[in-house]
């Protein structure tokens, strides 16, 4: 026993051999002297560790903070490029249908323009062969050429049908609202854990002052969204949190920082420590935030479970001699490496499985990845990489409620789970987005497990008020390749393969090597 106590102590780091070795010898020279000095350093110890705990979860959240809102940018540019792609078909679709018909009256030609399919979301000008504007809509456009000049158009195309110039335009603002609608919507349905969530202010004028940008979406507020907002608002506690993020983000383009607001669904007040990045192309502050107050209740709770475990270990070593004193210093170290481990335990238990689906999370994913990578670079071992996302979930949602789509993701890992290896491991992602992980199989056996996958999806069967909710799915492929440099590579050439069986007809797989 003493040899096993002493092979724990030597594994202590320095600090803690000499908060124990401190209170043993003090113990031994006086007891009743010692005991107060020792449970005071314990209890300091105890003190430490929690306040350890606390600094941890802080830069977790941070890194949480800070991963959510990248991910939400990358997840604007995807809205932006999708608007413009649909645009952009239109605009060659018009294209096509005066091609096959060269020969239309120009009375024809506007008719066919003012149709809501053709005309919507377009600026149109016709132009005569002396540029007189005989049609436009919008109503009262000016010639194309100073739409242009005035640098409000986002892309466009012009068509020369006989004597008119045909000019079909899509202006910046008209691509801007698109995607601020969709990301409204999508901010909306976004739920997090423990009242967190995201909103985006707009930027107006960077020197700041009065009505220096507006509250463009806003979750919690919903009724304030178009308000002004100004950089000498302050918060319940007479800090400027505006300007704090304003100069911030004009400095770095990101920024940490903290302020009080009401609480998301509450009325209280709380302090936030929140992450704010800019999207510059539309002047646009995507900022998230969480209350302090769910980050100090894990410093209550490890403070007083230590102070539990404290109380119990001084009762055994005031009450006992030279033996009793080996048997304390045992339990000592014994609950001082327990506490360690169950302070964090739960929270990393947490971080690495996604609370709704049961699958592992996206953090989780991260490191895995690197892990994979790495090792597929020093010795050649490689995993698949699947990409994967459920086909119009939008539609569950919207159709059934949020309830029922958060029942389908559970249903669909669940029947995943069910139909993989258990050496498999799946992620989720974001949203419908889930990523499976796949060793020791090459791509042909590859095709065989993406059809066992889809049909784990596919067989998923959730009754909603006695209606037959069923869904499928579309999955990209890949493995890492020799000229990769990181992770990304992989996930970019995953997402495009998930692209290809979107745009083949959805509730397939494709593997691009």
């Amino acid at each position: 026993m003493l040899k096993r106590i002493l092979d724990r102590y030597r594994n202590l780091d320095q600090v803690r051999k000499r908060y124990l070795g401190f209170g043993v010898s003090l113990f031994i020279i006086f007891a009743v002297i010692v005991s107060g000095i020792f449970i005071g350093r314990i209890y300091s110890l105890g003190e430490t560790y929690a306040e350890y705990t606390r600094n941890e979860i802080i830069h977790i959240k941070k890194d949480f903070l800070r991963d959510t809102v990248t991910n939400t940018m990358t997840a604007v540019e995807k809205i932006r490029n999708r608007q413009e792609t649909l645009l952009e078909n239109k605009i060659v679709r018009i294209i096509g249908y005066f091609e096959i018909y060269p020969d239309l009256q120009i009375n024809s030609i506007i008719s066919y323009l003012s149709e809501p399919d053709n005309s919507e979301l377009l600026d149109i000008v016709i132009e005569d062969e002396a540029g007189t504007v005989v049609f436009s809509n919008p109503a009262g456009l000016p010639p194309a050429n100073e739409l242009l000049e005035e640098e409000t158009s986002e892309f466009g195309q012009e068509y020369q049908y006989g004597q008119y110039k045909i000019s079909l335009l899509v202006l910046r603002d008209t691509v801007k609202e698109q995607v601020e609608e969709e990301l409204r919507a999508k901010i909306y349905r976004e739920i997090y854990f423990q009242d967190a969530y995201m909103w985006v202010n707009e930027v107006i004028d960077y020197d700041g002052g009065e009505d220096y940008g507006i509250r463009l979406i806003h979750p919690n507020l919903k009724d304030t969204e178009g308000m002004s907002l100004s950089t000498d608002m302050e918060d319940i506690a007479g800090n400027l949190p505006y300007l704090e993020e304003l100069e911030g983000i004009k400095k770095d383009g990101e920024l940490f920082y903290t302020y009080n607001f009401k609480k998301l669904d509450d009325d209280e007040i709380g302090e936030k420590i929140s992450y704010a990045r800019l999207y510059e192309d539309y002047n646009w502050i995507l900022a998230m935030g969480v209350y302090y107050d769910t980050i100090d209740s894990y410093y209550e709770s490890a403070k007083d479970a230590s102070e539990d475990e404290i109380a119990a270990s001084v009762g055994v070593l005031l009450g006992s001699g030279f033996l009793i004193l080996l048997l304390g210093m045992g339990m000592f170290l014994v609950i001082e490496e327990r506490y360690f481990r169950m302070s964090n335990l739960e929270l990393k238990e947490e971080l690495a499985t996604d609370e709704l689906t049961d699958a592992k999370s996206r953090r989780a994913g991260m490191k895995k990845l690197k892990e994979k990578f790495q090792k597929f670079s020093n010795s050649g071992s490689d995993c698949a990489l699947l990409l994967m996302d459920l086909d119009d979930f939008k539609h569950v949602n919207d159709t059934y409620g949020h309830d029922a789509g958060d029942k389908v993701l559970y249903e669909v890992v669940k029947s995943i789970k069910e139909s993989i290896r258990d050496s498999d491991t799946i992620y989720r992602w974001g949203g419908e987005e889930f990523v499976i992980l796949v060793d020791g199989m090459d791509s042909n056996a590859l095709e065989t497990f993406m059809s066992k996958v889809l049909a784990a999806v596919e067989k998923v069967e959730v009754l909603v008020e006695n209606k037959e909710v069923r869904i499928t799915t579309s999955i990209g492929a890949t493995y890492f390749k020799k000229d990769d440099t990181s992770i990304e590579d992989g996930l970019k050439r995953a997402d495009m393969a998930l692209y290809e069986s979107k745009k083949n007809g959805k509730g397939r797989g494709t593997i691009r090597l």
